[in-house]
């Protein structure tokens, strides 16, 4: 699967029609705001500034749920109006809110409330034509056993895909399936 981040009309025309795309919410608020901090986005605007683009392409989209815009609540919220803008994939990843960019500002998310966000995005996901995958971005934060207890998680909570930075390796955890993230470009790389 070949995924490409897309910012505008004009990169959806130019893309390759087989392509997969992904609206990356940091890409998206360095567009809006000047900065590389997806944290300023709220859900609203996200998704309004998503709605141009998937009227575009039927195509397969990747929307960055980011760290649920919140608590488990906002979690529920925010899957729920992803899957109903249309969203294919939605990612949910293991930083506390609001989600950063940048490697000294990311927190990983203590596991029991990664768990309740996890929790409350599968109990929101009711669409057969879209999935949730997590975004591990905090990964070189996590002792071995902290990597492998979030991965248990969200296989026991039937998440089945993991996206990960591409320059770490990961444990194996049968039935969990891995893609590479590039985050110069803010790209799924397979």
């Amino acid at each position: 699967m070949r995924v490409k981040t897309v910012l505008s009309a004009p990169e959806l025309n130019d893309a390759n029609k087989s392509d997969s795309y992904f609206l990356s919410g940091d890409a998206l608020s360095y567009q809006l705001t000047g900065k590389h901090n997806e944290g300023l986005l709220s859900l609203s605007e996200y998704l309004h500034y998503f709605d141009y683009l998937r009227v575009l392409t039927n195509n397969q989209f990747v929307l960055d749920g980011q760290a649920g815009f919140g608590n488990p609540l906002n979690t529920f919220y925010s899957v729920t109006e992803m899957e109903n803008h249309g969203a294919d994939i939605i990612l949910i990843n293991d930083q506390t809110h609001p989600s950063h960019s940048k490697l000294e500002q990311r927190h990983p998310e203590q596991l029991t409330e990664f768990a309740g966000k996890l929790t409350a995005a599968m109990d929101a996901h009711h669409s057969e034509y879209s999935s949730i995958w997590i975004k591990l971005d905090c990964v070189n934060q996590y002792t071995e056993e902290e990597l492998e207890n979030r991965l248990l998680v969200a296989k026991y909570l039937g998440v089945e895909n993991v996206v990960v930075d591409k320059n770490n390796s990961m444990p194996n955890v049968d039935g969990m399936n891995y893609h590479q993230f590039d985050y110069d470009t803010q790209t799924i790389l397979n």
